[in-house]
């Protein structure tokens, strides 16, 4: 097993160091090292569109139903995690370039787990899932999670694709493997797009700014929808949302507003088993909602919400995430904002036509 780590974290290194977590933390007394994904001349971080974790299943939780929904890790190198698991998420053979199956994960089996850079402030922490990759090769070249940000081709004919918010180009040639999640049948390279989710097996990184690296195989993930398609399936605005938390049905709807679940937050909060606190801030408030070992802050009328930790003796905070609309209070008293910062308690949010599921 650490033959298997070390032979895919070398080629995981570039993309881990130009990717900063979205969670400040305080930093060590003395340190001059550069912050991640800086190096010298540069004045930005590099902010890739996935964190890579590396150990083994501890647990396996499911709902009501059976459906898997969470996964509780454990590692020597990256602690405890929990990595919360919705239908978005790909299972990924690295071995054999294919798809996983999801049904077959064993308590002790050691995968890598592609996250968001969003994660809680939480022991352990929490943060959704994006790729779930299998069967790790001995060898260096193993299956990394990237999402396309612009394809170009070059005079010799190969394709260059630029990702990790610009961070890093990986291209494609004639000898690059090619195929698609959902079927394993080829497809033309030159089709992608900017959006597009893509896994790609590589090996040596050359650490240039943009980094390169060549793909030995690329596979094609599912769209998460094209913004047509996301228009097309969206509630109209102002419709009803039904709800269902924690695999209950509660008698309480959200709102569709904006592009954005509202919902209320007090209620779903209670009903989650969160606490809520109001506070009067001169002509606005502050409202949180918080667990033993975290505190999500909304400022009235502010878009951006942020979490802070409440475990003893630590010092962090979430970067400010901005949902599409500001929190608001209607009369006489019942605050609304966006479903997902229950995400920044560890929750998965979905929104399945007009039905809303926290869990």
């Amino acid at each position: 097993m650490k033959r298997k780590l070390t032979a895919c974290m070398l080629a995981g290194v570039l993309s881990l160091s130009l990717a900063v977590p979205a969670l400040a933390s305080e930093t060590t007394a003395g340190s001059s090292a550069p912050a991640a994904g800086t190096s010298q001349g540069e004045k930005k971080a590099s902010v890739g569109h996935s964190m890579i974790y590396y150990g083994k299943v501890a647990e396996i939780r499911r709902d009501a139903q059976g459906k898997m929904t969470q996964l509780v890790m454990e590692s020597e190198a990256y602690g405890d995690y929990i990595m919360n698991l919705s239908d978005q998420v790909v299972w990924i053979d690295s071995g054999s370039h294919t798809a996983s199956d999801p049904s077959t994960l064993k308590v002790g089996e050691g995968i890598y787990v592609f996250h968001s850079p969003v994660s809680t402030y939480s022991i352990p922490p929490q943060s959704p899932a994006l790729a779930v990759v299998r069967n790790i090769p001995q060898d260096i070249s193993c299956a990394h999670y990237h999402v396309v940000e612009q394809v170009e081709r070059q005079e010799d004919g190969t394709l260059r694709i630029l990702t990790d918010q610009g961070g890093l180009y990986v291209s494609v040639d004639e000898q690059t493997g090619l195929s698609r999640y959902d079927d394993g049948k080829t497809f033309d390279p030159a089709q992608l797009k900017a959006g597009d989710r893509v896994m790609a097996w590589y090996e040596a990184v050359l650490e240039s700014y943009p980094a390169q690296t060549h793909a030995r195989h690329l596979m094609l993930l599912p769209e998460t929808g094209s913004a047509e398609t996301q228009e097309a399936s969206q509630p109209a605005e102002g419709a009803r949302l039904t709800m269902e938390l924690d695999g209950k049905v509660p008698n309480m709807v959200g709102r569709y507003e904006k592009g954005t679940a509202m919902v209320p937050v007090a209620a779903v909060a209670q009903a989650l088993g969160f606490q809520v606190t109001y506070t009067p801030k001169g002509h606005t408030a502050l409202v949180t909602v918080e667990s033993d070992s975290f505190q999500v802050r909304l400022d009235i009328g502010s878009p951006t919400i942020y979490g802070v930790t409440k475990i003893p003796d630590a010092v962090g905070m979430t970067a400010p995430q901005n949902y599409g609309k500001a929190p608001y209070i209607v009369d006489p008293g019942t605050t609304w904002a966006p479903a997902e910062l229950f995400e920044m308690l560890g929750k998965t949010v979905t929104l399945e036509g007009t039905n809303l599921v926290i869990q």
